[in-house]
This record gives C-alpha cells, sequence and structure tokens, in this order.
C-alpha cells in the first residue's frame, strides 16, 4: 500500500523533485534533507503521533524506502534537522503542491477557507475512535 500511495504523490505531486530541493543550514549533512522531510512526512501520513511512532518504522526499512530512500533516519536526527531547514524553500514546495492540486481541481476556490479531503485506503489501524457515536435520530429522543 505505502508504495501505491507514494507512487501517486510521486506522479500527482511530484514528490521527489519537490523533496530534493529542500536544503538547511547543516555544511556537510550525513544524511540528506529530502530523507529528513520524507521520514516527517510518512510520520504525518501514516497517522504517527510523534517522532517516537515513526522510530519504529526503521525496523521495517522497505516500508519507508519510497520516501526516505535506503536508510531510515532515527527521530532523533529528523527533529534535530527539521528544525534549521530553510522554511522559504518548504513553503515554495507547499506552494508548488496547492497550486497543483488546485490546478487538477481537486480544490475550488470561493471562500477564505480551503479544505481538502482524500478518500482512499486506510493504511494502519486506528487504535480508538476519537469521535464519540452519534447518537441514532429516531431512537434517542432525549
Amino acid at each position: 500500500m505505502m508504495a501505491r500511495f507514494y507512487g501517486y504523490i510521486d506522479k500527482v505531486l511530484e514528490f521527489r523533485r519537490l523533496a530534493a530541493l529542500l536544503t538547511d543550514s547543516r555544511s556537510a549533512p550525513a544524511i540528506r534533507t529530502a530523507a529528513i522531510f520524507g521520514t516527517a512526512f510518512a510520520m504525518f501520513a501514516t497517522g504517527r503521533g510523534s517522532l517516537n511512532g515513526i522510530d519504529k518504522e526503521r525496523h521495517f526499512p522497505g516500508r519507508l524506502r519510497n520516501f526516505v530512500g535506503p536508510r531510515v533516519p532515527s527521530g532523533d536526527s529528523v527533529g534535530r534537522v527539521y528544525a534549521p531547514m530553510h522554511s522559504g524553500l518548504l513553503r515554495e514546495a507547499f506552494r508548488e503542491v496547492h497550486l497543483r492540486i488546485k490546478r487538477n481541481k481537486v480544490l475550488n476556490g470561493g471562500g477564505d477557507w480551503i479544505f481538502a479531503a482524500v478518500d482512499g485506503h486506510e493504511f494502519f489501524r486506528q487504535p480508538q475512535t476519537l469521535l464519540r457515536p452519534m447518537p441514532h435520530p429516531h431512537l434517542d429522543s432525549g
């Protein structure tokens, strides 16, 4: 599933090209900035709540290979390197993604707020529900 998801975002959003444009202030990085961004992106895309959550995926590097490369950085490395990333380049990459999504008619104009929903496969099981169940309108007349 992760390979299909990566294939889609690379084809539609040019994920690999945009991640390769990102840099940070380190003079001689041992870990590519694209690998750091890819790990952080995978953390959010898979619903991990923290860097420790994505750190567990290091034991299964095949799952993140497309996003990160052959070596998955540790959660500590992601936290340390993400802070000095050049925010202007990151903003430009997000702007380009926004324009591409808008051009593909995923987002419509018409107001100050824009919401996007992605429908597809659920990659990971949610351990508990985040919302209380809605009462049935005909059974709960309370």
